[in-house]
């Protein structure tokens, strides 16, 4: 009886975790659909604003702005983007939070990229911490991950 209330127990956890998950999950593809939505208008400014402070620490908004007007230079227009891959983590402790790891593979009209973003949980919703752009279009050295 006692192994069968533990068995329960695990397996409502497990539901309400997943839930979480999903809910995470969505969240964060809507927010993609928002971000691709605003590079597919050359709107770097309302763009940017999906990416939280704390990415802007290291590189300011106005050079990200920039970078992203040279990748669409270099790669062209966006044409279609679609998730690949989905990690939805929970920490606890030093580096609470939830994250959110999502991986698209985008066509631009000029070249495919693979671009992975890694997006935090905040008071306002998701907002993307880390941002890679991989396209054999983009001059050596040109591939962020901030």
């Amino acid at each position: 009886m006692v192994h069968r209330k533990i068995g329960l127990l695990l397996t409502i956890a497990l539901v309400l975790s997943s839930c979480g998950f999903s809910a995470s999950k969505e969240a964060v593809g809507e927010v993609m659909v928002q971000y691709f939505t605003a590079i597919e208008a050359h709107d770097y400014p309302s763009a940017a604003d999906f990416y939280a402070p704390s990415f802007f620490k290291d590189t300011s908004r106005d050079a990200w702005e920039a970078q992203l007007q040279t990748y669409n230079r270099h790669l062209g227009d966006l044409e279609s983007f679609e998730a690949v891959n989905w990690k939805v983590k929970k920490n606890v402790g030093a580096h609470a939070g939830t994250f959110v790891q999502v991986v698209y593979k985008t066509r631009y009209s000029r070249h495919p990229a693979v671009e992975q973003f890694i997006l935090k949980k905040a008071d306002q919703g998701f907002r993307i911490i880390a941002h890679r752009v991989d396209a054999k279009a983009l001059p050596k050295g040109k591939t962020q991950f901030i």
